[in-house]
């Protein structure tokens, strides 16, 4: 009866430094500005976007969706938009073996997105991602490499979505600038004082 009682005090005790060791490992890596992947803190005010996704490109969607949730930014509709203006997926033959037969196969994922203003009137730049990735090919095993091919053009996705949410981290809704170009803008001269006239530059 003792020796149960005892494994239970142990295992209990053990079960509580677990917890307190995963505690404070979540406590560090958070002080360290780690976050998980598509879990980013949004500028004060940018709460919903508008998201406009071609049809044949669902599957980003999705995976923007998901990020910008986990980022506490709803899709419902909002006065900044993000467009996904092209998604193009391509396989390129990278070597060939003996038999002048692929041995490699290169993918190039590119896709171009813009940031927008919609109370502003303006649309923002096109800004372009290309994710590169390559796997070597087994014609005796082709269902194998199949599905390792699925699961590379799955993690392009995602990394393509990480990259824009992270990116949309740093625009300012107030502006339609990222919040560094903001924070560089010089201040306004005061009211009661007359603006320096600018000098032009020399010309070249």
């Amino acid at each position: 009866m003792d020796s149960r009682i005892t494994t239970r005090t142990k295992a209990a005790a053990s079960g509580t430094r677990l917890a307190i060791l995963l505690t404070a490992t979540g406590l560090l890596l958070s002080a360290c500005g780690f976050h998980l992947r598509g879990n980013y803190e949004m500028p004060a005010g940018l709460t919903s976007v508008t998201l406009i996704v071609p049809d044949q490109s669902g599957a980003l969607k999705k995976e923007l969706e998901l990020m910008l949730k986990r980022s506490g930014v709803s899709t419902d509709g909002g006065d900044t938009q993000l467009e996904v203006t092209r998604e193009v997926l391509t396989k390129q033959t990278a070597t060939v073996d003996s038999s002048a037969k692929a041995a490699e196969y290169t993918l190039l994922y590119a896709v171009d997105y813009r940031i927008s203003q919609l109370d502003a009137k303006t649309e923002g730049p096109v800004q372009k991602l290309i994710l590169r990735r390559g796997y070597q090919y087994d014609s005796t095993n082709i269902v194998g490499k199949s599905t390792e091919e699925e699961t590379l053009v799955q993690e392009m996705r995602q990394d393509t979505a990480n990259q824009i949410v992270r990116q949309l981290r740093s625009y300012t809704p107030a502006t339609g600038t990222p919040a560094a170009e903001a924070a560089k803008t010089p201040a306004s001269p005061p009211a009661s004082a007359p603006a320096t006239p600018a000098t032009p530059a020399p010309a070249p």
